[in-house]
C-alpha cells in the first residue's frame, strides 16, 4: 500500500457512506510515540473521550498503559469492562454522578477510583457522601493555570488542599492541570508558555510542602502541550487526541511524531452545477462546532466548502468534472473527539483489508444509570 495513499480501502464497494474508519496499526504506532514522549507508560494517563471504544483501550493496556482519564459515566463503565487499574473521571460531579462514581467504587473494588474538586461546597458535598456510605473518596484538586474553564486558581488552592488534607473521609491524590489553552505552533513558544503557565503551579506545591504537606503527584496537560509537560519529569501526562489525531492538532504540532488513524468516508451523490460537488457528509456526521471547512477532502485539496446542513457538504472545485456521482472520497476531519461521538461504530482497516467492526460504547451518558 502506497503510504502516500495509507487510508485507501480495496474494498470500497462494502463501505456505507458517511462512515468512520479507524486503522490499528497506526493507532499502535501513536501509541508507542506517547511512551517514547514520557519515557514511561506508567507517566501517562490517556483520555479516552477521543475515541470511546474498548479495542483502543485494551491496545493501550498492551503496552501497560493501565489508567486512563474519562469525562464522563458511560467511559467509566467502558473503563471498567476493560478491567483497567485506575479511573480518573476528569470532571467534578454533582451529587447525582458522585452517589453513582461511590456505587461502582464499591462494586469494583480491584479498581482505584479517582475525581476532580476546585471548590469547598464541592469538597463537603463530597466528604458528607463519603462519610454516610462510609467510603474513601479520592480527589485530585483541579487547578486553573489559564485555561479558565474549570478549576480553582493556584494562589487560592493552598487552602482548598489543607482542608482536603484534613478530612479523614477524603484523600488527596494530587493535582490536576490542564491547560488547553497553550496552543502556539511555535514548539519553542509553546514550551515556554507551557512553563509560564505553570510556574504558579509549582510555588502552590512549594508552600504547600514548606508547611509540611505532600504532593505526590500532578497530572498536567492535554495533547497540544503533551511534549512540553513530558519535559517534566515528574508529571503524569494526559493526551488523548494522539490515539487518532487530528487537522486541528496537526496544525499546531507540525513536528508531531503522531499520525492520522482516522478518516471518514463520504461519497459524491450529487452535481448540481459543474463545479459544484454535493456529498453525503452533513454536519450530523462531522463534528460543526468551527467554520468550514470541517474536514479536509483528500484529493479535492483547493476546494471551497460553501455550506453544509444535516445530510450535505456542499463544495466547489474546478475539477469536478472529473468525478462521478458514487464515487467514494476519504475526508480528515479537522476535530477528531466530537466526530467520533457521532456514530456507534467504526470500520477497521489493516492493510487496505476491512476488518470488523469496533463499537463505540461510551457514546451514552446514561450508561449504568442507577434506576
Amino acid at each position: 500500500m502506497n503510504e502516500k495513499k495509507w487510508y485507501k480501502i480495496k474494498d470500497e464497494e462494502k463501505l456505507m457512506t458517511p462512515g468512520l474508519v479507524v486503522y490499528p496499526e497506526r493507532i499502535k504506532k501513536n501509541i508507542q510515540s506517547m511512551i517514547q514522549l514520557s519515557g514511561d507508560a506508567s507517566r501517562l494517563f490517556p483520555h479516552v473521550k477521543t475515541h470511546k471504544m474498548k479495542e483502543i483501550v485494551r491496545l493501550q493496556q498492551d503496552y501497560g498503559i493501565q489508567s486512563f482519564k474519562c469525562a464522563n459515566l458511560g467511559e467509566v463503565q467502558m473503563l471498567i469492562d476493560c478491567e483497567v487499574k485506575h479511573i480518573l473521571l476528569a470532571i467534578q460531579p454533582t451529587e447525582e454522578k458522585a452517589l453513582r462514581f461511590l456505587e461502582l467504587q464499591k462494586q469494583f473494588p480491584q479498581i482505584f477510583f479517582s475525581t476532580l474538586v476546585d471548590n469547598q461546597d464541592s469538597l463537603n458535598l463530597f466528604s458528607v457522601l463519603s462519610k454516610e456510605r462510609k467510603q474513601k473518596m479520592n480527589l485530585w484538586i483541579d487547578v486553573n493555570n489559564g485555561m479558565n474553564r474549570t478549576g480553582i486558581v493556584p494562589e487560592a488552592a493552598e487552602n482548598l488542599y489543607w482542608l482536603l488534607d484534613a478530612d479523614s473521609a477524603l484523600r488527596f491524590l494530587g493535582f490536576h492541570v490542564y491547560d488547553g489553552h497553550i496552543r502556539p505552533t511555535d514548539l519553542q513558544e509553546r514550551i515556554e508558555k507551557c512553563h509560564a503557565d505553570f510556574d504558579p503551579v509549582e510555588i502552590l506545591v512549594d508552600r504547600i510542602e514548606q508547611k509540611g504537606g505532600v504532593v505526590h503527584d500532578i497530572i498536567t496537560g492535554g495533547s497540544p502541550s503533551f511534549y512540553p509537560h513530558a519535559l517534566r519529569k515528574k508529571s503524569k501526562l494526559s493526551p488523548g487526541t494522539t490515539l487518532l489525531w487530528d487537522l486541528n492538532y496537526q496544525k499546531i504540532w507540525e513536528e508531531t511524531p503522531f499520525v492520522h488513524a482516522a478518516v471518514l468516508v463520504t461519497r459524491l451523490i450529487s452535481k448540481p452545477y459543474a463545479d459544484t460537488m454535493c456529498f453525503d457528509l452533513g454536519h450530523k456526521a462531522v463534528a460543526s462546532e468551527m467554520p468550514l471547512p470541517r474536514v479536509k477532502i483528500l484529493g479535492l485539496e483547493g476546494a471551497i466548502h460553501e455550506r453544509q446542513s444535516e445530510e450535505h457538504l456542499v463544495v466547489r472545485h474546478e475539477n469536478a468534472d472529473q468525478f462521478k456521482v458514487g464515487e467514494l472520497f476519504y475526508a480528515l476531519p479537522y476535530h477528531i473527539c466530537p466526530t467520533v461521538a457521532k456514530y456507534q461504530k467504526a470500520y477497521t482497516v489493516i492493510k487496505g483489508q476491512l476488518k470488523s467492526f469496533w463499537e463505540i460504547e461510551a457514546r451514552d451518558y446514561q450508561t449504568g444509570q442507577l434506576l
